[in-house]
C-alpha cells in the first residue's frame, strides 16, 4: 500500500508547488473558473434579462451577491480546521435528509418544470440536493475512517453505507433528479472503492444499479424520451431535440478562435437555459476551441491538485473528505460539458463555478474551503 501510494505521488510531482500552507493550485483554479463565470453569465444572460426583467445585468448582479456569498464561506471554511467537522457529521447528515424531505412537500417547494427541486423562503430559494449532496460527503468521510478495519465486512463496511447513502439518493430521485441521482452513486461507489470496501460487493452492487438506472429511464417516458432523442437529436430539431441541435450549432459556429466575447447569436433566445445547463455551449460559440480547451484544463488542473492534497492529508479522515469533494465538483462539471457536446443525454446539471445559480455556486465554493482547510494542515 505504501509502495502504491508512493508511486502516486511521484505521478503527481510535477503539479506539487514549492510553497506551504494552502495549495495555490486550488486557489488558482477557482479564481479563474469563477471569472470565467462573471464573463459568460453576464454574456449569456443579458439579453434574456432586458427581454424578461428589462434590466441586461438583472442575473449578472444576483450572480455577484452569490459569489461573493461563496467566496466568504469558503475563506471562512479554509481557515478553519477541518477536524471540526468530526463532530458535526451526524446533525449534518440529518440537516440533509430533513431539506430533502422538505422539498417534496407542496407549498414549502417551488416546482419548475414539473421538478419539485427548490425550497421558497419568500426573498430567497434554494435547491436543497446542492446543499445535501456535501453533506453526505462529510458523513461519508467520517464514516469511512471510523469503519476502516471493518470495510471488508458486508454489513458495516458496505450496506451501513448502502443505506445511508441511498436515503439521499432516493429522496433526490422523488423530487426527480435523476443527473444529480446517478452523479451521487458514482461518488458513493468512488468513495467505497478507496475506502477499501469488497471487491466484490461493489461489483454486484454496480451490476445492479445498473439494472435499476435502466430502470428508472425505462418506467418515465420523459426520460425515455431523452434517450432516444440523445441517439438522434436530429429526428425532431425543433421539438425534444430543439437544445441538442442548438447546442451543436453554437459550438460550429464558434470554430477555433470563437466568435468573440459577447457575439454569440445562440444566446439571442435559441438556446433555451444558456446561462445555467447550457452556458458551456456559448463558450464554445464565442471562446471557440480555445475556450473549451481552457475550462477543460481548469478543471482537469483542480482534480489534480485535488488528488495531490488528498494523498498528502495527515489522516483518512482528510483524505476521503477531498477526495469526495473534489469528485463530486469534477464530475458536474463532466457530466455538463458531455452533455453540450452531444456525448450524454440533457441532465439538468450546471458547470461549477461557471454556470448561473446561486445554491450550486456557494455550496461548490464551500466545499473548496474544505478542501483548502485540508492543504494547509497537509504532509509537506
Amino acid at each position: 500500500m505504501k509502495k502504491e501510494e508512493g508511486d502516486l505521488r511521484k505521478l503527481f510531482k510535477i503539479f506539487e508547488s514549492q510553497g506551504t500552507g494552502y495549495d495555490w493550485g486550488i486557489i488558482a483554479s477557482v479564481i479563474f473558473l469563477s471569472s470565467m463565470g462573471v464573463l459568460m453569465v453576464y454574456s449569456t444572460s443579458s439579453v434574456f434579462a432586458l427581454e424578461k426583467f428589462g434590466d441586461s445585468s438583472y442575473f449578472l448582479k444576483r450572480h455577484a451577491i452569490y459569489l461573493s456569498l461563496g467566496f466568504a464561506v469558503m475563506i471562512i471554511l479554509m481557515k478553519l480546521n477541518y477536524s471540526v467537522l468530526r463532530g458535526l457529521v451526524y446533525p449534518a447528515y440529518v440537516i440533509g435528509l430533513v431539506i430533502l424531505a422538505l422539498v417534496l412537500i407542496p407549498g414549502v417547494s417551488k416546482e419548475i418544470g414539473g421538478a419539485r427541486r427548490w425550497i421558497n423562503l419568500g426573498i430567497w430559494s434554494f435547491q436543497p440536493a446542492e446543499i445535501a449532496k456535501f453533506l453526505l460527503i462529510f458523513y461519508l468521510s467520517y464514516s469511512l475512517m471510523k469503519k476502516k478495519e471493518k470495510m471488508d465486512t458486508f454489513l458495516i463496511g458496505f450496506v451501513s453505507h448502502l443505506v445511508i447513502a441511498g436515503s439521499y439518493i432516493i429522496l433526490i430521485l422523488l423530487e426527480p433528479d435523476f443527473g444529480m441521482s446517478t452523479i451521487l452513486l458514482i461518488v458513493l461507489f468512488g468513495m467505497l472503492f478507496i475506502g477499501g470496501v469488497n471487491m466484490r460487493y461493489l461489483a454486484f452492487s454496480s451490476f445492479v444499479a445498473v439494472i435499476f438506472l435502466v430502470w428508472a429511464v425505462m418506467s418515465e417516458g420523459y426520460r425515455m424520451n431523452r434517450v432516444t432523442t440523445f441517439l438522434n437529436p436530429w429526428k425532431d430539431p425543433l421539438g425534444s431535440g430543439y437544445q441538442a441541435v442548438q447546442s451543436f450549432t453554437a459550438f460550429g459556429l464558434g470554430g477555433i478562435q470563437g466568435t468573440g466575447l459577447g457575439d454569440s447569436t445562440q444566446k439571442l433566445l435559441f438556446l433555451p437555459e444558456a446561462h445555467t445547463d447550457f452556458i458551456f455551449s456559448i463558450i464554445g460559440e464565442e471562446l471557440g476551441f480555445i475556450g473549451v480547451v481552457l475550462i477543460i484544463f481548469g478543471f482537469g488542473f483542480l482534480m489534480i491538485r485535488g488528488i495531490r492534497i488528498a494523498l498528502r492529508a495527515p489522516d483518512l479522515f482528510g483524505c476521503y473528505l477531498v477526495f469526495g469533494c473534489i469528485m463530486l465538483v469534477t464530475l458536474q462539471a463532466g457530466v455538463n460539458m458531455a452533455v453540450a457536446v452531444g456525448l450524454f443525454p440533457t441532465k439538468g446539471l450546471t458547470l461549477p463555478f461557471i454556470s448561473y445559480g446561486g445554491t450550486s455556486l456557494v455550496s461548490s465554493l464551500a466545499a473548496m474551503g474544505i478542501v483548502l482547510s485540508v492543504s494547509r494542515h497537509g504532509i509537506k
